[in-house]
């Protein structure tokens, strides 16, 4: 090297000391200048692997290097690393200082494709285009928006970056840490990312400031993120079906995909931990390794740590028996039932049971055939979830629906339907028969055995006759309870809303 090249990276060397000296704060390694990094008040490779179970499956599912905003880059060690991958980033920090840094790194590597700013993170958001960032980096920033702005108006903000790109990582601050600006955060830092329909917590980080480790986040409103994989999704919703939308206060959410669906529990509301737990156990458990006999969706992943749950299985192709009721859709209500039975049968014989067998959870194959469906539901626990409670009585209530095309909703029973006189033949003459059985001996297999083979002997008049009034006075009280329901919920609606 020439005395001139010497002088020169001298001079460089001075040049970017002095840079760095101007910092008011070394937050961050400096890219590629360890001389510097240990100073740095806080490491960035264990965040740069966690971002890179990000990148690197949205850009295997792009197919090209990914488009990178940095937002509050500080001194450019995620935007220059990222680049150093090929991607192409611009970086975003409103304080010139981190910038004229920033700049002076990227002029050492100019294979990188880098670019960075003096700006406001959320004038960047308002003003960039639509559609052309991949990925957004927010880390360490949002909650001094908060401070500054209020919880609304980063919300809004968001929701915009929410709508311009395609997913982001966020690393959140949390009210938990001992600083002046937690009283203003969310309780949930979930809040902040109400424009998202996919948000995932896949990591945990502890910053200089606590030892308090905060949250990341991956958001997207079109993919999903999960186990090191992405997947697109082109529709989701919060509900398995229409009217449990809102029931679960959003801690459970559905992701439709190509031959797919994802379902990410969130398990830190404590009014819907247990039953959330409970389903993820049931369903993932139930799918690793089904009975012989009964068929299941292939699982394609699951995983859960304390504040979330997740899966995704293989989607199956058909129509909600519920939707087919509803819409007055014709269906043979002879495959239903048999299908069903014979499924309830196989789970039998595993000492398995289906707690909520409902019309919205029997799906119909575009073949007619059912299938029993909501994973989560099957245990070893042999009850029904809801009233009556007992699975034998709640499948005589959920033939009638299908026989006759009708659907039950708990409110918070359902009508009674357990007269076998309100039943077509054979299927009347087989339940006085099947109840005529201790409830001791009552099974699905004993059930499914009389259908197959209807016995034509006549139940005693007099038996009959007898349990029918039982059974009618009890099908009226049940009707009676459900109208005095609905009216007294329909003049509470009235009242909240005169008041």
């Amino acid at each position: 090297m020439s005395e001139c090249s010497d002088a020169r990276a001298a001079h460089a060397a001075d040049s970017l000391a002095q840079k760095v000296m101007a910092l008011p704060e070394i937050y961050q390694p400096i890219f590629a200048h360890p001389e510097f990094s240990s100073q740095a008040l806080r490491s960035c490779e264990d965040r740069l692997e966690s971002i890179m179970q990000i990148y690197e499956p949205l850009q295997a599912k792009l197919g090209r290097p990914l488009r990178v905003l940095d937002l509050g880059c500080a001194q450019g060690y995620f935007s220059l690393s990222l680049a150093q991958k090929g991607a192409k980033v611009v970086g975003v920090d409103f304080l010139d200082a981190n910038i004229v840094l920033c700049k002076a790194l990227a002029a050492e590597h100019p294979v990188c494709e880098v670019i960075f700013e003096t700006g406001m993170a959320e004038e960047k958001i308002v003003q960039m285009a639509a559609g052309y960032f991949d990925l957004v980096l927010g880390f360490s920033l949002f909650h001094h928006m908060v401070y500054h702005r209020g919880i609304d108006a980063v919300q809004k903000v968001l929701a915009l970056l929410a709508v311009k790109t395609t997913a982001a990582v966020f690393e959140m601050a949390l009210a938990s840490e001992p600083l002046y600006w937690a009283a203003a955060q969310p309780q949930n830092p979930r809040q902040l990312l109400s424009g998202y329909a996919f948000v995932h917590e896949f990591a945990r980080h502890k910053s200089h400031l606590s030892d308090t480790g905060r949250p990341l986040y991956v958001a997207s409103n079109h993919y999903w993120f999960l186990n090191g994989q992405a997947e697109a999704f082109h529709a989701w919703k919060i509900g398995s079906y229409e009217f449990t939308e809102g029931t679960n206060n959003g801690t459970r959410r559905y992701f439709f995909g190509q031959g797919h669906i994802v379902k990410l529990f969130t398990l830190d509301d404590a009014d819907h931990h247990e039953a959330n737990l409970r389903e993820h156990i049931n369903e993932s458990s139930f799918l690793s390794a089904p009975p012989a006999g009964f068929e299941t969706p292939p699982l394609f992943l699951y995983g859960r740590h304390q504040r979330e749950a997740w899966l995704a299985r293989a989607f199956i192709e058909g129509d909600l028996l519920f939707d087919k009721i509803r819409q007055k859709q014709n269906y043979n209500a002879g495959t239903i039932i048999s299908d069903v039975l014979s499924q309830l049968t196989v789970l039998e014989s595993a000492a398995l049971f289906h707690d909520d067998l409902r019309p919205w959870n029997i799906l119909v194959e575009p073949d007619g055939r059912a299938v029993v469906i909501d994973y989560g539901a099957i245990s070893r626990a042999k009850k029904d979830g809801g009233w009556p409670y007992d699975l034998f009585l709640s499948f005589l209530i959920f033939m009638h629906n299908v026989l006759h095309g009708e659907i039950t909703l708990s409110n918070p029973v359902r009508a009674e339907a357990f007269n076998p006189d309100n039943f077509p033949a054979p299927y009347n003459n087989v339940l006085w028969k099947f109840l005529e059985h201790g409830p001791e001996q009552w099974s699905f297999a004993l059930l499914r055995e009389a259908l197959s083979q209807p016995d034509e002997t006549v139940i005693p008049e007099t038996t009959r006759q007898s349990f029918a009034a039982l059974l009618r006075a009890a099908d009226n009280a049940g009707k009676i309870h459900l109208v005095t329901a609905v009216h007294w919920r329909k003049q509470a609606e009235e009242t909240g809303k005169k008041t």
